[in-house]
C-alpha cells in the first residue's frame, strides 16, 4: 500500500511515491528515464530521450491558452543516494522505504531525493491533469545533476521556443533564486605501493556528523568526515608508526561526508598508544566541533592479528600530508552579497583500490577566475604528490538579470496570494539555470521549491504543507 496515498497535494505526492519506488542515484537512471518516456507515451505527448538518459516532452497548451507562449518546466531526475551504514536497502537495485508523520515526509536509513525528486513529482501531476490550465509547456528533466550537470551539459535544446524556463531545484519556500554560482568536480587518483604487514589491524571510523549539501551547508562549518579521518591519522603519526590498509569516505563531490572509515596496521606494543591517540583527537575535535556539529563520534576496534597488504610507509605519510595541506570549506566570503559565499571547496570522497586512492572534491565560486586559481591550487598540490588529476563537469555561473518578465510576473502572483514578496537571492550551490541559459538565447529563468532540510543527507525532510503551497502557487504561475 502506497505511505504517502493520503497526503495531499494526492496527485503530486502520488508521483513522488512513484518516483521514490524507482532507483535513481546519479548514473543509475535509465529504470527513472524510461518511466517518464512511457508517463509521455501513454499521454500522447511529444518526447525526446537523448544518449545521456535527459528527457525532453512537449505538451500543448490547455483549453483557451493553446496560442499562449510556451514556458519551459525544468527539473533533474538523479538524486544524491546515501545511505546510513547500518542500512540494508540497496541503492543501486531497490527503492526508497518512503515515511511520514504527517508534517514530512522522509526516507528510512537513506536521503529521501527531495532534491530533485519533488520537482519531477510537480510536472508529472501537471501534465496528468486535465483541468489545470497552463500554456505549452516544454518539460527539461535531466541526467546527473549532481555530479556535475552532466546531462545539461550534453542536452540538445535547439528544437525548444520557449524563452522564459521556471527550475524547480530550491529548497526554500518563499525564496526566488535569481543567480548562482559556477564550479566544478576535481578528481585525484593517488598512487598506491603496498607491501605486506603483520600486526593488529584496526578500524579507525568518523560517524555521526550531519553531512549536506556542500554548496548550501559549507558556512555552516559543519565537520567532513574524510578530514577528520585523515587528520586523526596524521596525528597519530606523531607517536606511532602503522600503515593505511584503506580509507573510504563519501559518495559525492557535492556532499560533506557524514562517516568515513579506515583500517590500519600496526604493531601489538603500540596498540595503547593509538587508543590514547586517537581518544585525544576525538577530544579536541569533538571541542571544536561542540556548536556547529556536536554529534561527532570517533571510535577505534581492534580487529585481530592480520596479514595484509598495506600502504608502504612512503604512501602512508605522502597520502596523510597531501589530504592535510589540501584546502578545504571556505576559502573567500563575497564583498558585493553580505552572508553569501563567494568560493568554497569539499572533499566528497574518498576510496581506496589496490594501487590508487581517489579522491574527489566540488570547487565552487561565484567569480570564474577564483574557481580557476582554486582548481590550480588542488591540482598542483595532487601533482606535487604523483596524482594523476581530472577535472570533470566544469559549469559557469548565472548572472542575475537586470530585466526580468518572467521574475515580475512570478513576484506579483506570490504577492497576491501571500500578501507579501517572495526573497530575491543570489546562492553559494550550483543551478543547471547557467548552463542551459548558455544553450538558449535571452532566457528568462527563476528557480523556486519547497521546504526542504538536510538535503544529500539520510536526514533530508520535505515539508508537506510547503510542498502543497508551492504547488498551489506553480498552478497560479502558470494559470
Amino acid at each position: 500500500m502506497a505511505v504517502l496515498s493520503n497526503i495531499e497535494p494526492k496527485e503530486v505526492f502520488h508521483f513522488f511515491e512513484e518516483i521514490c519506488n524507482i532507483p535513481h542515484g546519479s548514473r543509475n537512471l535509465q529504470k527513472i528515464s524510461d518511466y517518464l518516456v512511457s508517463f509521455a507515451k501513454e499521454r500522447g505527448y511529444e518526447v525526446i530521450q537523448d544518449k545521456s538518459l535527459n528527457v525532453i516532452m512537449k505538451v500543448p497548451g490547455s483549453a483557451g491558452y493553446e496560442d499562449k507562449e510556451p514556458v519551459i518546466l525544468q527539473g533533474h531526475m538523479d538524486m544524491v543516494a546515501v545511505k546510513n551504514a547500518d542500512c540494508d536497502i540497496d541503492l543501486v537495485n531497490e527503492g526508497l522505504r518512503v515515511k511520514t508523520d504527517g508534517e514530512y515526509v522522509w526516507a528510512e536509513g537513506t536521503s529521501l531525493g527531495g532534491d530533485d525528486g519533488i520537482a519531477v513529482a510537480y510536472i508529472l501531476a501537471i501534465l496528468d491533469s486535465k483541468d489545470i490550465p497552463h500554456p505549452p509547456l516544454e518539460i527539461v528533466i535531466t541526467t546527473d545533476e549532481e555530479i556535475g550537470m552532466e546531462g545539461a551539459a550534453v542536452i540538445d535544446l535547439s528544437m525548444l521556443k520557449s524563452k522564459k524556463m521556471i527550475n524547480i531545484d530550491n529548497e526554500e519556500e518563499g525564496v526566488f533564486i535569481t543567480s548562482c554560482a559556477g564550479g566544478a568536480g576535481i578528481g585525484a587518483e593517488f598512487p598506491v605501493k603496498r607491501q605486506e604487514k603483520s600486526g593488529i589491524k584496526c578500524r579507525i571510523s568518523v560517524s555521526g556528523l550531519l553531512g549536506g549539501h556542500s554548496g548550501e551547508m559549507i558556512d555552516k562549518g559543519r565537520g567532513n568526515a574524510a578530514i577528520i579521518c585523515c587528520r586523526v591519522l596524521r596525528e597519530l603519526l606523531d607517536s606511532v608508526s602503522f600503515n593505511i590498509i584503506s580509507i573510504n569516505g563519501g559518495v559525492a563531490d557535492n556532499a560533506i561526508p557524514p562517516e568515513c572509515d579506515s583500517f590500519i596496521m600496526v604493531d601489538e606494543k603500540d596498540i595503547d598508544k593509538v587508543i590514547d591517540s586517537v581518544k585525544k583527537s576525538f577530544d579536541d575535535i569533538k571541542s571544536e566541533l561542540e556548536l556547529k556539529d556536536p554529534g561527532l563520534l570517533i571510535s577505534c576496534t581492534k580487529e585481530g592479528k592480520e596479514t595484509a597488504a598495506c600502504l608502504d610507509d612512503k604512501a602512508t605519510k605522502d597520502f596523510l600530508k597531501m589530504i592535510g595541506m589540501m584546502p578545504d570549506g571556505v576559502q573567500v566570503m563575497s564583498a558585493a552579497i553580505k552572508g553569501l559565499v563567494e568560493t568554497s571547496l569539499n572533499l566528497g570522497s574518498m576510496s581506496t583500490r589496490e594501487d590508487e586512492i581517489v579522491t574527489v572534491q566540488a570547487v565552487r565560486s561565484s567569480i570564474d577566475s577564483a574557481k580557476v586559481t582554486l582548481l590550480r591550487k588542488v591540482t598542483d598540490i595532487a601533482e606535487m604528490f604523483g596524482c594523476k588529476v581530472t577535472v570533470a563537469g566544469n559549469y559557469p555561473g548565472w548572472q542575475f538579470r537586470q530585466n526580468s518578465e518572467l521574475r515580475d510576473h512570478m513576484v506579483a502572483i506570490y504577492k497576491k496570494l501571500y500578501g507579501e514578496e517572495p526573497k530575491l537571492e543570489a546562492i553559494h550551490a550550483g543551478l543547471e539555470c547557467g548552463i542551459l541559459s548558455k544553450k538558449i538565447d535571452d532566457l528568462d529563468c527563476i528557480s523556486i521549491g519547497p521546504d526542504m532540510q538536510d538535503i544529500h543527507s539520510t536526514k533530508e525532510k520535505l515539508s508537506i504543507k510547503s510542498a502543497a503551497r508551492v504547488w498551489d502557487y506553480l498552478k497560479a504561475v502558470l494559470a
